[in-house]
């Protein structure tokens, strides 16, 4: 599942990781054509823009990824096309 999610500074990126640490199965966030590691800071630091980004979490994990997302307000609404 791609959540949309907001990556705005140095202290989102740290938050993504930890949030992306917390799952057990590989968590990728995406931006464009590039696609890192979310379990890994280097990885999230060499995204070459941060305002597009979506996280590729398994469904079996979503809920629990979205919940912790929500707390810390890192989930980007989708913009009306």
């Amino acid at each position: 599942m791609k959540i949309p999610v907001y990556l705005r500074d140095m202290r989102d990126a740290k938050y993504i990781v930890q949030v992306a640490e917390s799952c057990r199965k590989d968590v990728d966030l995406m931006c464009g054509r590039y696609v890192v590691d979310a379990k890994s800071m280097l990885g999230v630091f060499s995204l070459p823009q941060f305002d597009e980004v979506e996280m590729r979490v398994s469904d079996c994990e979503k809920d629990v990824v979205i919940e912790k997302l929500k707390k810390l307000d890192l989930i980007r609404e989708e913009r009306n096309k």
